[in-house]
């Protein structure tokens, strides 16, 4: 598990020049289940057990946050997409 936050942002942020990035995350948690919008902010967890990709990041008044697409359709998240702020690695 990565724990420099900050290493791993910059990390992340070359390697999406390119291509999306497929992390692996612990998606057991309730909250996770049930996030339907804004800014998911509680940490993903220690059971590393399910994939989603990274497909970008943007800003806000509350810093940077990652763009997150999850594969559990379109019903889930905004519209399969949660976001995940930093500096909490994914």
């Amino acid at each position: 598990m990565v724990t420099d936050a900050g290493w791993f942002e910059d990390v992340l942020l070359t390697a999406m020049v390119n291509q999306p990035i497929t992390v692996t995350i612990d998606a057991s948690d309730e909250d996770f289940w049930r996030y339907s919008e804004g800014v998911f902010t509680r940490s993903y967890g220690t059971k590393l057990n399910h994939q989603v990709a990274i497909v970008g990041y943007g800003t806000s008044e509350d810093g940077m946050y990652w763009i997150v697409k999850n594969s559990w359709g379109l019903e889930w998240g905004e519209e399969g997409y949660p976001i995940k702020t930093s500096p909490n690695p994914v």
